[in-house]
């Protein structure tokens, strides 16, 4: 029966009936439950008093009916029938009849609230789209291709969002990708924790793993090209700080010549390590339980014992303690039940089948297991092995058998494989070399509830190896102890996407869609300025003087794209100096020496700098002072700034050489650029970047286009012979 499409009154009787179904369906059931439960002499007793009670509970249903129907009624008038109308009306307004306006006579005072926000923002659009309509003429062209990849880049998601061209360049993230991959982090990160930088124009395989990303493209390519119209991948993977990402890609078309193809792809990251850390939890919530149950159990086991070894009892206190045994045996089950139901329906709603790669599901499993029990995991996967099944599930399950191992066995090493076998299946092997363990914990752990299909049925674990068409074998000696156990799953089938959907929302961060266009680079110095990637720097200091011993104290930075500051790609860091800071250089800068004891030193700022300036022309306002800083730290955090350097004072020198002043002021009030935080780093970065913009039309319109005619033109100016 098509449901959508009946009629609101038939919904109405329909929902009512099945209501009313289920409601008298569930006293049944308890009644019944409840008469199956008493000895036949109290069923006999209670059966005479059914005439004189069943009135009353015909009439109790009645009421009960009635009730529920006019609930249901008041429902449906005053809600659904009226957002069923709001549906049409907008659509109509959306569609055919912008001019057209809500109207409701019957509902909710939120449902006349909502009609008011929607005439009201009909109305705002109607104005809007005639604004547009008035200036869209040449620049429709234009506008419809950027429209088209925004629409398919929206970048709001709950998630993480990375949109790159198919070189791996980075041209549109959000603030939760932002937040993952934030470089304030990377100070206080050990050397093999620490991820690349996100940005523009970087390349992603700085901050993820090439490996998944490179066979996921492969996948959409393969499947791009058999025909598929939407396809999609994904996989897992850790970052080296820890965190475990759901990785899902996405596709970006372009046509070119009536022909459709690839020109990048989205990956949705999903931080899964909360979710990791959540389940640890859980099963803290899941032990206190059990402790709780330990009570009835032993409620039970008293009467029972008192039973056996008092088999004169009187009837009175025979029956009450079969009452006690199968009161607590209740209420143990229904626990149980209640237990068992919260966790399939938990791990349903993260269940997804996705490409793995061996060697990253390995890492998660190793994590999980020793976050969790204490229990060392040593881990071997054949190079460039790959599985289809649900990564987050076979976590579950393995680390759900480590525990019943540290529970009844005190394991306290694993060794788990992953490996392909001469049919070319995928064998995953689990074993425990120090420990014995009985065949029936295993099959205790194989019949754990995992999750619920779509009719409700609870699955266990072979169930679900089963559905992912996998094998289970214990490793066990003639006496039924097992050393371990052989999972086996057929070869993953390449040209089968993941069935996996990708929502985007509007509104990105920081995009830059020149990049889509960019397939290699040129050599620097022939790059056009505007197209270059800078990194704008400044540092403030102890002192004038960086050969004699002063020290920065602050460094700030901030990138600039094709001819635009990038706001949320700084760098605003503190710096302890290990020295004292001079009252005459805090009458400058202002910063109070006692902020500084305790930041990071210039060693452990450095590294993170340099890889913030990768592949970019550093920028500075009289730079050889900065530069200087940095050349004489290089040897202690182990860095070297090879990088080209483009000084502001310098180029300003040579644009206005009539000028009075080149200070940075100077340039600031002649560019029409308001100064925030002179004499804080990132303030007197944000300044010059501004004053840097502005220079490069300046420069092209002199003949300066590219970056080695920029560096030959300083090179002349009166003040490159400026040293520190």
């Amino acid at each position: 029966m098509d449901v959508e499409g009946l009629k609101p009154r038939i919904k109405y009787w329909i929902f009512l009936g099945v209501i009313n179904l289920i409601v008298f369906s569930v006293i049944f059931a308890s009644f019944a439950g409840s008469w199956l439960s008493l000895d036949p002499g109290e069923q006999a007793s209670l059966a005479k008093l059914f005439e004189k009670l069943l009135p009353f509970e015909l009439l109790g249903a009645l009421v009960l009916c009635a009730t529920i129907g006019f609930l249901i009624s008041r429902l449906f008038h005053y809600y659904i029938i009226p957002i069923l109308k709001l549906g049409e009306s907008v659509r109509l307004i959306s569609t055919a009849n912008p001019d057209h306006r809500i109207e409701i006579k019957r509902g909710a005072k939120e449902i006349h609230l909502l009609a008011k926000i929607i005439n009201e923002s009909a109305e705002a659009f109607a104005k809007l789209q005639r604004d547009v309509d008035e200036q869209i003429g040449a620049a429709q062209a234009k506008l419809g291709e950027e429209r088209t990849r925004l629409a398919a880049l929206m970048s709001e998601l709950p998630h993480g969002v990375l949109v790159c061209n198919t070189d791996g360049q980075v041209l549109l993230y959000n603030q939760q990708a932002q937040q993952l991959f934030n470089p304030e982090h990377l100070i206080n990160l050990k050397e093999s924790e620490r991820h690349g930088i996100l940005g523009l124009g970087r390349s992603v395989f700085g901050i993820l793993d090439r490996d998944p990303i490179v066979h996921a493209l492969e996948l959409l390519y393969k499947n791009f090209e058999s025909g598929q119209p939407k396809p999609i991948s994904s996989f897992m993977m850790t970052l080296r700080n820890g965190l475990c990402l759901r990785v899902n890609m996405a596709p970006v078309f372009i046509k070119q010549e009536q022909q459709k193809r690839i020109s990048g792809y989205v990956l949705t990251l999903q931080d899964m390590t909360r979710q990791m850390e959540a389940d640890t939890r859980r099963d803290q919530l899941i032990q206190s339980l059990t402790d709780d149950l330990q009570g009835t159990l032993e409620k039970i086991r008293t009467s029972i014992t008192t039973i056996l070894c008092q088999p004169q009892l009187d009837y009175e206190k025979l029956h009450g303690y079969r009452k006690t045994i199968d009161h607590a045996s209740k209420t143990l089950q229904e626990k149980i039940d209640q237990a068992r139901t919260n966790y399939a329906k938990h791990l349903h709603d993260v269940s997804k089948t996705e490409d793995v790669l061996a060697r990253n599901l390995l890492e998660v499993i190793s994590k999980n297991i020793f976050d969790r029990y204490g229990i060392t995991v040593n881990t071997h996967a054949s190079e460039g092995l790959w599985l289809q099944l649900d990564s987050y599930l076979m976590v579950q399950a393995i680390s759900h058998l480590a525990g019943l191992l540290k529970g009844r066995e005190n394991t306290l090493e694993i060794l788990i494989t992953l490996t392909r076998n001469d049919q070319g299946e995928v064998e995953l092997a689990i074993n425990w070399p120090d420990d014995e363990v009985d065949l029936n914990l295993l099959e205790e752990w194989q019949k754990t509830p995992l999750i619920t299909d779509g009719q409700g049925k609870l699955l266990n674990f072979h169930d679900v190896i089963e559905q992912m068409s996998g094998s289970f074998k214990s490793l066990c000696f003639l006496d039924q102890v097992c050393s371990g156990i052989l999972l086996v799953f057929p070869t993953v089938d390449t040209e089968i996407p993941a069935a996996l959907q990708v929502t985007l929302e509007h509104r990105p961060v920081s995009y830059e869609f020149d990049l889509f266009n960019r397939s290699d680079w040129r050599e620097l110095s022939e790059m056009p300025l505007s197209k270059l990637t800078y990194v704008v720097f400044d540092t403030e200091t102890t002192g004038l003087n960086p050969s004699d011993g002063d020290e920065i104290i602050q460094i700030g930075a901030i990138r600039c794209v094709n001819g635009q500051l990038l706001y949320h790609e700084t760098i605003d860091q503190l710096v302890d100096p290990k020295r004292h800071v001079p009252q005459s250089s805090v009458e400058i800068h202002g910063i109070q020496p006692e902020l500084l004891p305790g930041q990071p030193t210039i060693d452990q700022v450095l590294p993170v700098f340099h890889e913030f300036a990768e592949n970019s022309v550093l920028v500075a306002h009289n730079a050889a002072f900065d530069m200087r800083f940095l050349q004489l730290k290089e040897e202690v955090a182990d860095v070297n700034f090879d990088n080209p350097v483009l000084d502001t004072l310098l180029l300003s020198s040579i644009l206005h050489p009539n000028q009075e002043s080149h200070a940075l002021e100077g340039l600031a009030k002649r560019f029409n650029v308001t100064i925030v935080g002179r004499h804080t780093a990132l303030g007197d970065a944000i300044v010059t970047g501004e004053v840097l913009v502005k220079l490069i039309p300046l420069l092209e319109a002199h003949g300066i286009r590219t970056l080695g005619e920029a560096l030959a033109a300083s090179a002349k100016s009166p003040f490159v012979k400026l040293g520190y």
